[in-house]
């Protein structure tokens, strides 16, 4: 009896394991996928659907932030984006309107999500564009360099912004300069079969590295002036020296970088050319000549060189280029530096600075200087700079000021800029306005003679 129970057992265990297998030999029924809405095409498609997907499709462009408004704001924008350097800115334009219309027709929800990637591409390819890194531009603060926006970036600010209009109109203004040239440009490509002058296309280009906020130094070299900024508002300006291209071969280049401290009291360092120029003089008499002028001939450039008697040097062979010093001229009424300088890292040691050559700001043509920049006020520069009057304390050399927090400076070259009756126009005494000038405004040959110009005046 017990083994026909075991038996019994043994063969209701292996049908039921036989049943199992079966039932798993049988096909599970697969849920069909989620139909997955269209790419736009954009080379931002895949990156902008993805955003969408891990936010379950917010309505950035179809909800109470955008509507209409901010659609209309968005296609009015890519039909002149070839003027900001997105060139196929008026067939986005057109796809990006059926898509918006098929929406608003079809009642259907696929299409409603197709329209939402279609806008937010098209404004995340925009972004990238008019954002993108300028050219020949020296930035000895790495952190103002542009940089082209991650669409991630773009579109979290876009659904974030409390009006999506005005958001659009903010970002695409870049600054109120670019702004006023862009409508410029604008004019004249409706009348120019599509194309802007070069004049006006490479002062947009040298423009856009000019943020629309914030406290700022903008130097614009073509007017010879200084502007102080905050808020995208000017609270001050100045006259300034410039570099000398036709003469010496020296503009001064475009820049962006960030101002720390003011030196009180500071040396000149002389550049390696002025020295050429000068041994010949020198050689007549180098005690006399130093000591008249208040040069010295150092070892280096370091915090505390050897000081090295000028009567020991080979001033025929500096002249001739086979004998190389270093030279700096010290703090008193004749030192081309002033009693500040204003210096902000970049690679060309370009500089801000006081001047005991005032005449030369009566002069319409003030590009004067070996590439620096000579300011007319700088006790006024420094007050706005500090927020308080400073100066130097006594006379030791080289006293450095710190300031409160960096001060962004931007160097560059505007022979267009707008004015309370319409536009300003200045003279192109860089050349750099003609056709085939590289777009960020420098020449090719710029950076060769600069770079020995660590002291320029």
């Amino acid at each position: 009896m017990r083994l026909r129970v075991t038996l019994l057992t043994a063969v209701a265990v292996t049908l039921m394991a036989s049943a199992q297998a079966d039932a798993r030999k049988k096909p599970v029924p697969v849920a069909a996928p989620a139909p997955q809405v269209a790419l736009p095409a954009s080379p931002n498609g895949v990156t902008v659907r993805y955003y969408y997907e891990r936010r379950q499709y917010p309505a950035i462009w179809f909800g109470a932030r955008g509507g209409d408004e901010a659609i209309g704001q968005l296609l009015s924008i890519l039909r002149r984006a070839p003027i900001d350097g997105m060139s196929n800115g008026p067939q986005v334009a057109a796809s990006v309107e059926a898509a918006v219309a098929r929406a608003k027709t079809s009642n259907d929800p696929m299409q409603v999500k197709a329209a939402e990637l279609a806008l937010s591409a098209a404004w995340a390819d925009y972004a990238q564009s008019l954002y993108r890194p300028s050219t020949n531009v020296l930035y000895g603060d790495p952190a103002l360099a542009r940089v082209a926006p991650h669409p991630d970036r773009t579109l979290a600010l876009a659904e974030a912004a409390p009006s999506l209009a005005q958001h659009l109109l903010s970002v695409s203004g870049v600054n109120p300069i670019y702004s006023k040239l862009r409508e410029i440009a604008v004019t004249e490509a409706a009348a120019n079969g599509g194309r802007a002058s070069d004049k006006v296309t490479l002062n947009l280009e040298r423009s856009r590295i000019l943020p629309g906020s914030g406290k700022y130094i903008f130097v614009n070299t073509a007017e010879q002036r200084l502007h102080m900024m905050e808020n995208g508002q000017e609270v001050s300006s100045m006259k300034v020296v410039v570099g000398n291209k036709e003469k010496d071969g020296l503009p001064t280049p475009i820049i962006a970088s960030t101002m720390y401290y003011a030196i009180a009291n500071p040396y000149w360092h002389v550049p390696p050319h002025l020295i050429r120029r000068f041994a010949t003089n020198i050689a007549k008499g180098p005690d006399a000549y130093f000591k008249t002028f208040g040069y010295e001939v150092i070892s280096d450039f370091s915090g505390n060189p050897t000081i090295i008697a000028p009567s020991t040097i080979d001033w025929k062979g500096v002249a001739a280029g086979t004998v190389r010093v270093n030279m700096r001229q010290k703090p008193n009424g004749a030192n081309s530096m002033g009693k500040m300088k204003f210096p902000f890292p970049n690679r060309e040691g370009i500089y801000l600075h006081d001047t005991p050559k005032k005449e030369y700001f009566a002069l319409a043509n003030r590009a004067k200087s070996n590439g620096c920049i000579r300011v007319e006020d700088y006790r006024r520069l420094a007050n706005w700079v500090f927020g308080r009057d400073v100066a130097a304390v006594g006379s030791t050399p080289e006293q450095h000021l710190s300031l409160p927090r960096g001060i962004p400076v931007y160097v560059t070259y505007l022979t267009m800029v707008p004015d309370a009756t319409g536009m300003a126009s200045f003279e192109d005494r860089y050349g750099w306005d003609r056709p085939g000038v590289m777009a960020g405004g420098m020449d090719i040959t710029v950076g060769a003679p600069l770079a020995t110009v660590g002291g320029a005046q």
